[in-house]
């Protein structure tokens, strides 16, 4: 069933522990690639009513702000600390910062016709473009999870982890007024 009631947790992280809220940013990511997965079946079977223009409200709204807010903590935040800590890691920080271009590309090219098929302006949307989109984020944050969290956590101070946190929130906070 599309609805966003999923997605909230009783004990998500803070900014206290960066990495944990990360991490749990990465599950928020899954959920809606898994809405937008489902979006379209939904839509053919019960066209597009207030669950389906709910859900895609809730998706727009995500990657419209939280995602581009996560990819800055991680690009400002724990990019240039593991830089300083591990130099031969530069190519695959390039790489990684290169795919939140890409996500933000694509996120652009199908945020258009959610709206359009929210407002009626369309009746169908790309099947094929919601799962590519879904997919490339599965495997960016499955990426980040296996290599730049780990190389994190070990490299980076907890002091340093504790001052990002506070820079993140801080960002938020920014955002927010």
């Amino acid at each position: 069933m599309l609805t966003l009631d999923t997605l909230s947790s009783a004990a998500a992280p803070s900014f206290e522990q960066p990495l944990e809220m990360l991490l749990a940013c990465h599950d928020k990511i899954r959920r809606f690639c898994d809405q937008l997965d489902q979006l379209p079946s939904y839509i053919e079977q019960h066209g597009v009513n207030e669950a389906a223009r709910n859900t895609i409200d809730g998706v727009v709204r995500y990657f419209d702000l939280a995602g581009p807010a996560h990819h800055t903590d991680e690009e400002d935040e724990l990019f240039p600390l593991i830089l300083q800590r591990v130099p031969t890691a530069a190519s695959r920080l390039e790489q990684l910062s290169a795919e939140h271009g890409y996500l933000h590309s694509c996120w652009n090219a199908i945020r258009d016709d959610l709206l359009a098929l929210r407002d009626g302006k369309i009746n169908s949307i790309s099947r094929n473009e919601l799962e590519e989109f879904a997919r490339q984020y599965r495997e960016h944050a499955a990426a980040e999870e296996s290599w730049l969290f780990p190389t994190a956590a070990s490299a980076i101070s907890a002091e340093e982890m504790s001052a990002a946190g506070q820079r993140m929130a801080a960002r938020r906070m920014q955002q927010a007024a």
